[in-house]
């Protein structure tokens, strides 16, 4: 599921100059800025921030794509959490239910328990 800001935000015209953060380094950077934008083929070229040599074309599917990219230039501290996505983003976007969620928040809960309790052995 597609919310209004997405739709706004995501928009081809609006990309140009934008920046992403790769989850996984692309030629070996993970910092990329939108140089131009093919809005007839769907593509957008984008170059490394720290050697504007590297140049990566990708879809925007591709782009919207938030086990890939993020809108931005993420610290690398905060990338890790990114690799898997929120239980509310994946929520609002449909990929799991409500169960599935809950489920998971008690197997997060459960697993930190544990952890404590063999600190405390130790």
């Amino acid at each position: 599921m597609i919310n209004n800001s997405d739709r706004s935000s995501n928009k081809l015209s609006r990309l140009e100059k934008s920046k992403w953060t790769s989850l996984k380094k692309i030629n070996g950077w993970s910092h990329y800025e939108v140089l131009n934008v093919d809005k007839k083929n769907n593509k957008i070229e984008l170059f490394a921030v720290c050697e504007k040599e590297k140049r990566v074309t990708i879809t925007k599917e591709q782009l919207k794509n938030k086990q890939i990219w993020r809108r931005g230039w993420e610290p690398r501290s905060r990338k890790s959490n990114f690799l898997q996505s929120s239980l509310m983003e994946q929520l609002i976007d449909g990929e799991i239910s409500k169960k599935a969620a809950e489920n998971e928040v008690r197997q997060k809960v459960r697993r930190k328990a544990e952890q404590k309790m063999i600190k405390k052995d130790y």
